[in-house]
């Protein structure tokens, strides 16, 4: 599929019980008989306006085309180049069902099947000189539009279920726009904005008159009659001398979806969800790397054999025994460690995975900036790494992490918070270079225009610690009284 032009529509929504049915003469797929109706109006400064319509044979590939057209590609396939047809078709076996069943569930017709067919050959990592990927070949900017994360850790388009998810809404917009197949279908090979263009040139929708007129592109022409001959020796393999079987092999029929939040690692999720590595890399093609970094804003949706598997919250629970059963072994001493630099990591994620903070590995391995190199070893050291801290009334992230010599992001990504709310009760734990010492106070009489800023800046301490060891709810202050503030300051 060639890049595709990103249309920016101007969506004005017609009420349907406005909009009275009428008859084109140049209906979509050449039927004067079908009825379409007026739903939307796209415009850009480049092509003006043009109307997009819905019509009632949306769930039929019905398709219109030059004869010879057809023929060149059956004979193509069936003798020149008969072992690729062949191999593609065996290719396409194993997800057949599967894309049928996503194509269905949007309205559309099954038979899309056959465009990947020949635009990947269902090679879901292959990749074009126009950077297009995956079995529907997308481009990245196409995979965005249609919430394919792509990224260094992942690449969805490579998926056959996120990417034919993302390929089915295309093909349903792309037909809405148009109104027919062969248009959606050269628009999916063309790009919106070229078929536009010619629409609006030879004011018609009409596919064979835009082609008879030479408004579509010569190797755009051949795009609809070759997804037809496809369709055709794949139907009637026995009329060409073909055998084709249909592979019951497919890994990704009996599938559970499982939404993780939050950065992991695939072996530890495996681990926690009782399922083979290779099983899981199987059915998750998209993941690029072995450490899987997650906004927190956002979940990475991860594909499992169907049965029951723990949700995200046990695994959250699972990785952090693990973090504790390491801690527990140094006893409370100073513990010295070597991390290996493996391809994906970068101080954050290291820092995060070893319960250390940045600052420290970058200080006690001489590192300046940020960059790290694959198979590097980093030195570490942690000292008492797991506590746990009880919330108490005017605690908040910002002072705990303070009180332990940690960041905030520290503390959420330890025990799985979304975001910086905890309550009063709750038990945090913190992975931490240092147990912060027993903080001894002395009592301080306010003074005329003094206020908890202030006193708190003057103390070298926090406004919450201040209310907190003072039972202060509000703000409120007077000149005489007696409060406990840190000796140290």
């Amino acid at each position: 599929m060639k890049k595709i032009n990103i249309l920016i529509p101007l969506f004005i929504l017609v009420s349907c019980a406005n909009v009275k049915p009428t008859y084109v003469g140049e209906a979509p797929g050449q039927n004067p008989k079908v009825i379409v109706k007026e739903v939307v109006k796209y415009k850009s400064k480049d092509v003006g306006s043009v109307k997009a319509y819905t019509i009632n044979n949306m769930d039929k590939l019905e398709l219109h085309y030059h004869q010879k057209h057809f023929d060149f590609w059956v004979k193509y396939f069936t003798e020149k180049e008969r072992d690729l047809f062949l191999r593609y078709v065996n290719n396409g076996a194993r997800y057949r069902n599967v894309i049928e069943k996503i194509m269905r569930s949007h309205g559309i017709p099954e038979d899309l099947f056959f465009v990947g067919l020949i635009e990947s050959g269902y090679n879901t990592f292959i990749k074009s000189k126009a950077a297009a990927v995956g079995p529907w070949q997308f481009i990245k900017a196409t995979g965005k539009r249609y919430k394919l994360r792509v990224d260094s850790y992942v690449d969805e388009r490579t998926h056959i279920i996120k990417s034919t998810e993302a390929a089915a809404q295309y093909f349903k917009d792309l037909y809405n726009i148009f109104g027919s197949w062969e248009l959606a279908l050269v628009a999916y090979n063309k790009g919106e904005y070229g078929i536009i263009r010619a629409i609006r040139k030879g004011k018609t929708r009409d596919y064979m008159k835009l082609v008879s007129r030479k408004l579509i592109p010569t190797e755009t022409i051949y795009y609809v009659p070759k997804v037809a001959a496809v369709r055709e020796i794949y139907n009637n393999a026995a009329k060409y001398g073909m055998k084709i079987t249909e592979s019951k092999d497919s890994p990704f029929e009996k599938v559970k979806q499982l939404n993780v939040r939050g950065s992991f690692d695939l072996y530890k999720l495996a681990r926690a969800q009782g399922v083979n590595v290779k099983t899981l890399k199987v059915l998750n093609p998209d993941l690029k790397r072995k450490w899987v970094k997650v906004n927190r804003r956002h979940t990475q949706s991860i594909f499992l054999p169907s049965k029951d598997f723990t949700d995200y919250a046990s695994l959250a629970e699972y990785e952090t025994r693990k973090y504790i059963k390491v801690a527990n072994t140094s006893n409370g001493k100073n513990s010295n460690g070597v991390y290996k630099v493996r391809r994906g990591d970068n101080l954050s994620i290291i820092a995060n995975r070893l319960g250390v903070r940045v600052t420290d590995l970058k200080r006690i391995n001489g590192i300046r900036g940020s960059k790290i190199l694959v198979g590097q070893r980093l030195k570490y050291s942690t000292k008492g790494d797991i506590v746990t801290h009880k919330v108490r009334r005017g605690d908040n992230l910002s002072d705990i992490a303070r009180k332990y010599g940690v960041s905030v992001s520290m503390i959420k990504s330890l025990n799985n918070l979304r975001s910086s709310r905890i309550f009063i009760g709750q038990r945090l734990k913190i992975s931490t270079t240092r147990v912060p010492s027993s903080v001894a106070y002395k009592r301080y009489r306010v003074r005329r225009g003094d206020n908890l800023t202030a006193i708190a800046r003057r103390f070298k301490t926090s406004i919450g610690t201040i209310k907190k060891v003072n039972d202060i709810s509000g703000s409120a202050l007077y000149a005489g009284q007696v409060i406990k503030v840190p000796s140290e300051g």
